[in-house]
């Protein structure tokens, strides 16, 4: 099963972590998150994020998920190859393959991202990707932003909206999705626990009404991040839309 392979991938590479997180090249750090949605047609998920320093000035962001669906579940990989100019800067080229499972849904995307410090603790995050799927006529395009705000050592804030486009003709509307969380580290563990919600509907030829989710779980760390900043969100614009059934 593809949620197995997933899973092992993500704690194979966490594995590594300790031998290398020192070093200024090679896997600098690595995050793996676990927790549930209160969502009728959601389950639990899994995903692992590690950051590879391939030169001085720039880096590598793997991420491997997995969402357990109630009418299956949904497997992705991502990639961001990234420049860090200088401190409070990277920015780089983003790639995003999905797979859902016990059905013919196949697809992804690819685009750009950046992230600006734009005060002390402060990082917004900017993101543009086109998609398509390998199963049918449909595709897309997205954009979207994100804020971090870092008020204390082990408490961290986010919130961000996306906004996508998919316009064919036999199926036609604009997906909105915004979120807001909160994360806090336990004392000088690598443990943290988050909690977040999010608020996604559809307009335009082919609307839905607004859906709200909430998430929670842990989320354990190691090492550090590119360019000592958060880590780039992978945003998936076909989720809403494969839970409702529309593709």
């Amino acid at each position: 099963m593809i949620h197995t392979l997933l899973k092992a991938a993500v704690l194979a590479s966490l594995t590594a972590l300790p031998a290398h997180a020192e070093e200024n090249l090679g896997i600098i750090g690595g995050t793996l998150r676990l927790g549930y949605s209160n969502q009728e047609l959601d389950g639990g998920h899994v995903s692992g994020t590690v950051d590879v320093a391939i030169t001085e000035h720039g880096g590598l962001q793997l991420d491997l998920q997995y969402e357990e669906r109630a009418n299956g579940g949904v497997g992705r990989l991502g990639s961001t190859l990234y420049m860090t100019p200088q401190a409070g800067q990277k920015y780089g080229l983003t790639l995003m393959i999905a797979d859902k499972n016990d059905v013919s849904a196949t697809y992804g995307q690819i685009g750009a991202a950046g992230m600006f410090a734009v005060a002390q603790d402060v990082n917004v995050e900017l993101r543009a990707a086109v998609g398509i799927s390998a199963d049918s006529d449909l595709d897309w395009i997205t954009a979207g932003g994100g804020l971090h705000w870092q008020p204390s050592t082990n408490t961290r804030v986010y919130a961000r909206y996306d906004i996508t486009e998919f316009d064919e003709q036999t199926f036609g509307a604009t997906a909105h999705e915004a979120t807001f969380g909160v994360q806090t580290r336990f004392g000088s563990s690598p443990a943290s626990l988050f909690a977040e919600a999010s608020r996604d509907w559809l307009n335009g030829r082919n609307p839905a009404a607004g859906s709200t989710t909430l998430r929670a779980g842990v989320s354990i760390a190691l090492g550090r991040t590119g360019n000592n900043q958060p880590s780039f969100h992978v945003y998936d614009p076909m989720r809403q839309i494969l839970r409702r059934n529309l593709f």
